[in-house]
C-alpha cells in the first residue's frame, strides 16, 4: 500500500471515531453547561438530587444549572420501603415535571414527563 493510501485510511478513521465521539460524548467533552427547569406538579414532598445535589425545593419548581451532565435521581414510590430508585439524563433547555403516574396500579408513583 502507497504511503499516500496509509495516510488517506489513517485520516478517514480519525473523521469517524472524531464523528462518533462528537455525536455521543459532545456534551462531556465539551465543557459546557446545561440548564433545564424541573415543575413539581404533585403537590408533594419530592426530595431528589441532580449530579449529586439535593434539591432545596422539594415542593416546588427548580431552575437548574450544571456543567456535571444533569443527571436525576428520585425515589418514584413512596409507599414502599426504601428507595425505588429512577435515574434519568436531563437535556439542555428543556423543562420536566413530576406528575403522577397513572400508567401504575398504585395513585402515589411519580414519574418526570418532558414537558417542552
Amino acid at each position: 500500500m502507497s504511503n499516500i493510501n496509509k495516510m488517506l485510511e489513517s485520516t478517514s478513521t480519525n473523521q469517524h471515531l472524531f464523528v462518533d465521539l462528537n455525536e455521543k460524548d459532545g456534551e462531556t467533552l465539551s465543557g459546557g453547561s446545561e440548564r433545564f427547569t424541573i415543575y413539581n406538579e404533585t403537590n408533594a414532598r419530592i426530595p431528589y438530587t441532580v449530579d449529586g445535589k439535593l434539591t432545596g425545593r422539594p415542593y416546588g419548581d427548580s431552575v437548574w444549572t450544571t456543567g456535571r451532565g444533569g443527571t436525576i435521581k428520585f425515589d418514584y414510590d413512596f409507599g414502599l420501603a426504601g428507595v425505588q430508585l429512577r435515574t434519568y439524563n436531563l437535556a439542555d433547555g428543556r423543562k420536566y415535571a413530576f406528575r403522577y403516574d397513572t400508567r401504575t396500579s398504585y395513585t402515589q408513583d411519580i414519574e418526570l414527563f418532558d414537558i417542552t
